[in-house]
């Protein structure tokens, strides 16, 4: 996974128009973390209480947020 999202990211970078990627994950899902950070996309801080996984419950989660800019 840590390699297909180093290419779409790099692919993504290369583009004139793009020049921000963001992406979240839930703050316990640590190897989705861990996946971004391998990619080359630094955190950025915590979105409390940012998204509902139904799966989960129906409590707004926090999540962590992550970048890669040019």
């Amino acid at each position: 996974m840590t390699g297909a999202l180093a290419e779409v990211t790099g692919w993504a970078m290369r583009q004139d128009a793009i020049w921000r990627i963001g992406a979240v994950c839930d703050v316990e899902k640590r190897a989705s973390a861990r996946v971004m950070e391998k990619a080359g996309l630094e955190r950025e801080g915590i979105l409390r209480r940012w998204i509902i996984h139904p799966h989960v419950g129906f409590e707004p989660r926090d999540c962590f947020s992550y970048a890669m800019v040019r």
